[in-house]
């Protein structure tokens, strides 16, 4: 059964494709909440992080809102803010690192037990970021698999419908993701 409110989040995409601005803001204010727990999720799994999980939920919807807004339905919007949520994390990090480049590559190390998205320093969370998107070259729905789970806050259940896939097939991609990444992060 559909979440009672996708069906709402959906008519006000559609009639803010159509023109109707009043329709964008009421969007906002839908889901608001969602994009901050989003932001909120990714917070936890990085405790060096200089942003406030309301900060990056407003620098995400603002990116959101400048973006085209081709978004098919809410699940397609909440995976784009996903996207936004790594973005604001990666470029954030990238802003704190502009002061200390120059210096030696550092290496990451990701044992079977931590998750991948887990990074404890912004050069970490910039070689994910980079790992990420070759992986997105080479294989687009495991990429997005990460994205889901680790930026977007997603359990396996919520990909697997948002993906039109089973629990098993995330799992799977899931595992096969994380062991290359893990492999290019190494290399």
């Amino acid at each position: 059964m559909a979440d009672p409110g996708e069906h709402d989040v959906t008519r006000l995409i559609a009639a803010w494709r159509g023109g109707d601005d009043a329709a964008r803001e009421l969007l906002m204010q839908r889901v608001y909440a969602n994009v901050r727990a989003i932001a909120a999720q990714s917070m936890r799994r990085m405790p060096q992080a200089t942003l406030s999980a309301t900060d990056i939920a407003h620098e995400a919807l603002i990116r959101l809102l400048g973006a085209d807004a081709g978004w098919e339905n809410r699940r397609h919007f909440f995976h784009v803010a996903a996207q936004a949520t790594r973005q604001v994390l990666v470029d954030a990090a990238r802003r704190r690192q502009a002061d200390k480049r120059g210096g030696d590559a550092e290496r990451v190390e990701l044992d079977a037990a931590r998750d991948v998205a887990q990074p404890e320093t912004d050069a970490e969370l910039m070689r994910i970021d980079a790992a990420l998107r070759k992986l997105s070259e080479t294989d687009p729905r495991r990429a997005q698999i990460v994205e889901l789970v680790y930026f977007g806050g997603l359990s396996r259940a919520e990909v697997a419908a948002a993906l039109d896939v089973s629990e098993g097939t995330v799992d799977r991609d899931l595992r096969l993701a994380r062991a290359w990444l893990r492999t290019a992060l190494d290399a």
